[in-house]
């Protein structure tokens, strides 16, 4: 029997999965805060979209697990080992911050910020590693750091109060698998 996937491949559809959940999770919370659908006022419906964002987060941690791995293996100088420590270190305290909202229905806005910050600086960290390997092309890390650091600057200066846009999370990870797998 042949292998199933390899490390590359499985990285890279564990990363474009957590954006394409992530997308399900969006669009329900869309369907509640924004168009204020009547069947999203339910508690079962904040359930499912929380855990669609839950599991997309999850996904794209697994995804970037298995990304630090084929950087070491391309000769990473353990930036992407740090970049992935703190993005599950975020990752945990935000499903947290996430479980005990659909409790209280309250943020637990300090631990939403840690994780913001943390990801953000995680996902530069791991732009920063894709530039000392040969993994994919520059451009990619490239776009890594300044989609990361970008975000972080202009939702600390433009919107300190609400900072929590979980879709810009997934976007570098989305490029990334896709071009883990153009590349392969």
């Amino acid at each position: 029997m042949s292998e199933l996937l390899s490390e590359r491949q499985s990285a890279a559809y564990l990363m474009i999965l957590g954006f394409v959940v992530f997308t399900v999770g969006g669009i329900l919370y869309t369907g509640r805060a924004i168009w204020t659908w009547p069947i999203a006022q339910t508690p079962r419906y904040l359930l499912w979209e929380r855990g669609f964002v839950i599991l997309a987060l999850l996904a794209t941690v697994l995804g970037l697990v298995l990304l630090e791995d084929l950087l070491q293996q391309a000769g990473d100088s353990g930036v992407a080992r740090l970049g992935v420590v703190m993005y599950g270190l975020g990752a945990a305290v935000v499903v947290i911050a996430e479980t005990s909202f659909l409790g209280t229905h309250e943020w637990a806005y300090p631990q939403v910020v840690f994780y913001v910050v943390i990801a953000f600086l995680a996902q530069a960290l791991l732009g920063v590693s894709l530039l000392q390997t040969e993994l994919v092309a520059d451009w990619v890390g490239w776009i890594t750091i300044i989609w990361n650091l970008g975000w972080l600057i202009m939702l600390l200066i433009l919107s300190p109060r609400d900072i929590y846009f979980p879709v810009l999370h997934h976007m570098a990870p989305l490029i990334i698998g896709i071009t883990l797998l153009v590349a392969s």
